[in-house]
C-alpha cells in the first residue's frame, strides 16, 4: 500500500531501522527488532543502508521480509549519489517483485571510500524522484527528506525551502525531517513550507539522545542544534551512560508530547535498531498516543 494513502486517513507512526553491521554479514538479528517494533503497531518501517550503497542488497531483503512476512508496509531508502539509472531501475524492479511500494529518495552522502565511483547521473534527490516517476509511473509512493535547520549545503533557509518544493513538485508525496531537538525549528519549517505551497505531510523525525558522544557526533553531521536544556543535562551525565539514556528518553517524551499537542502530521522514530527505547518512550504516554493514533 502506498503510504500517502494512509496519510490521507490518519496521522502515522513509523520507525527507521538499518541492516546490522558485523563482520559475518549476518542480518538475522534485525528480525528480532522488527518483531519488537511490530508490537507498537507502526504504519510503516523504513530501511536504510550504508554509505555508498554498501548494504543495499540487505535493504532489499529486509524490506521484502517486513512486507511479506510481517505484513507491515516497508519503505526502502534509495540514494542517488553512487547510482546510475540502470542501478535505480534494477533496484525498483526488485522492489516491485517483492510488492514493496514505497521509496525514500535521497541524494545521500559522499562515500568515505575514495575507490567508490560517483557516476553523477543524479545531482539531487529531485532528479532521482523525477526519474522514478517517469520510469515507473504510479508504481511507487515516493518520499523525500527535509531539514528543519537547513541543509548544510544550502546558503539560506529560503533556498532550502525552494529545493524542498522542487522535490514535492517532482513527485514526493510526503517528507520526513532530519533529526532535530528544538521543536520550534519544525514548526517554522511547516509554517513557511505551507506559505509557498508545499502541502504534503511533513513527518517529524525523532532520534532519542541516548549517548552523549554519539549525540555530539550526530549533531555535527546533521547541523542540528542542541537546546540549552538538553545541553546542560548532557554535561551533567556525559560519563554516566545509564543516566544519559534516561535523559534521552525523557527529552524525547517531552518532544513528542509537544509535537502531538501542536498537530504534527506523523512521528518517525530513528530507532538505531533499539526497539526497547521506543517501547520505553511510548510506555510513558499511552493516553497521549491513544489520542494521536489509534491505540486501544
Amino acid at each position: 500500500m502506498h503510504i500517502d494513502q494512509i496519510l490521507k486517513k490518519k496521522k502515522t507512526l513509523s520507525f527507521e531501522i538499518f541492516p546490522p553491521k558485523n563482520k559475518s554479514g549476518d542480518i538475522s538479528s534485525i528480525y528480532q527488532t522488527v518483531e519488537a517494533l511490530k508490537d507498537l503497531d507502526p504504519d510503516f518501517i523504513s530501511v536504510t543502508y550504508g554509505s555508498g550503497g554498501s548494504t543495499i542488497g540487505k535493504t532489499l531483503e529486509i524490506a521484502d521480509v517486513i512486507k511479506n512476512t510481517y505484513g507491515i508496509e516497508p519503505m526502502a531508502h534509495l540514494t542517488s549519489i553512487v547510482s546510475t539509472k540502470e542501478d535505480v531501475n534494477d533496484f525498483c524492479m526488485k522492489l516491485k517483485e517483492s510488492n514493496v511500494d514505497n521509496i525514500l529518495a535521497l541524494r545521500g552522502d559522499m562515500p568515505l571510500d575514495d575507490r567508490v565511483v560517483c557516476p553523477k547521473q543524479f545531482s539531487y534527490a529531485t532528479d532521482l524522484i523525477k526519474h522514478i516517476q517517469e520510469t515507473f509511473p504510479n508504481d511507487f509512493c515516493l518520499a523525500g527528506a527535509c531539514y528543519p535547520e537547513v541543509h548544510q549545503e544550502a546558503d539560506c533557509f529560503e533556498n532550502d525551502l525552494k529545493a524542498l518544493k522542487a522535490k514535492v513538485d517532482a513527485g514526493a508525496k510526503f517528507v520526513i525531517t532530519q533529526i532535530f531537538y528544538d521543536n520550534n525549528y519544525y514548526y517554522r519549517l511547516v509554517r513557511e513550507a505551507r506559505k509557498i505551497g508545499i502541502d504534503v505531510p511533513i513527518l517529524a523525525g525523532i532520534m532519542p539522545a541516548l549517548n552523549a558522544k554519539q549525540l555530539l557526533r550526530t549533531t555535527r553531521m546533521c547541523g542540528c542544534t542542541v537546546p540549552f536544556e538538553l545541553s546542560t543535562r548532557i554535561e551533567k551525565y556525559y560519563y554516566n551512560d545509564d543516566a544519559m539514556q534516561e535523559v534521552g528518553i525523557s527529552f524525547a517524551v517531552n518532544q513528542i508530547i509537544d509535537l502531538i499537542a501542536n498537530g504534527v502530521d506523523g512521528l518517525h522514530i530513528y530507532t538505531m535498531n533499539r526497539p526497547e527505547i521506543a517501547k520505553s518512550i511510548f510506555a510513558q504516554i499511552p493516553n497521549i498516543l491513544k489520542d494521536f493514533y489509534h491505540y486501544d
